[in-house]
């Protein structure tokens, strides 16, 4: 089992995991502070203890501020990931912010120059800055630079990525700041972090496990 391989089949179960929690709580809750926290809480509940590939992964959640709180630095969510192989290491995180917005929506003007000063507070701190968009339909998420650049008010279309493609490039190593090097909470003043964690050695099998 090739590097890439292994990371693809991880981002294939953290963003089936995307989905169905999209698709579950969607209609049930009215904020996305609510659908970040079962997201996460899925992932946590998902991970922790997987074995694939040789590798065994990990995860936890932190939450700091209360919902409605604006962050210093415009992101709600930090994720940060690492993996300790013989074969590939690394330690990076992202900032995020998410909104609740469908396809073919536009954003009320307000709401979409507030999303562009997140984009821009968070784009100070780093260039793997992103937003997520949240809909039943499935989470989509776009570079903060793209949609600071944005005129156009339809968030979901714009973020053209998949939750499988991000997912993706994150673990495959693309996307990422190897300056953020904690998942710790109030180091960036975000309402929630998740901290993905890998260890091992590659192996051939493709067994996955938990």
């Amino acid at each position: 089992m090739g590097f890439d391989e292994a990371m693809y089949k991880v981002a294939r179960r953290l963003a089936d995991v995307t989905d169905r929690m999209m698709k579950k709580h969607h209609n049930r809750v009215k904020h996305e502070d609510d659908l970040t926290g079962y997201l996460f809480g899925a992932i946590d509940e998902r991970m922790t203890d997987m074995v694939a590939d040789g590798i065994r992964w990990d995860a936890s959640v932190l939450t700091h501020r209360t919902g409605g709180e604006e962050g210093k630095y415009g992101a709600d969510i930090l994720l940060h990931v690492s993996l300790d192989t013989p074969q590939q290491t690394y330690s990076k995180g992202v900032l995020i912010q998410a909104k609740r917005i469908g396809p073919n929506k536009n954003m009320r003007t307000k709401d979409h120059d507030d999303l562009i000063d997140q984009c821009e507070k968070m784009l100070q701190v780093s260039s793997a800055s992103w937003v997520f968009a949240y809909d039943g339909k499935g989470m989509r998420a776009a570079p903060a630079t793209k949609i600071s650049g944005a005129a156009e008010r339809n968030l979901y279309d714009q973020c053209d990525w998949t939750g499988y493609r991000f997912y993706r490039e994150l673990f495959r190593c693309p996307v990422g700041d190897p300056k953020i090097t904690t998942a710790d909470v109030a180091a960036l003043d975000v309402r929630f972090s998740v901290d993905i964690r890998g260890k091992g050695s590659l192996e051939k099998t493709g067994v996955i496990k938990g």
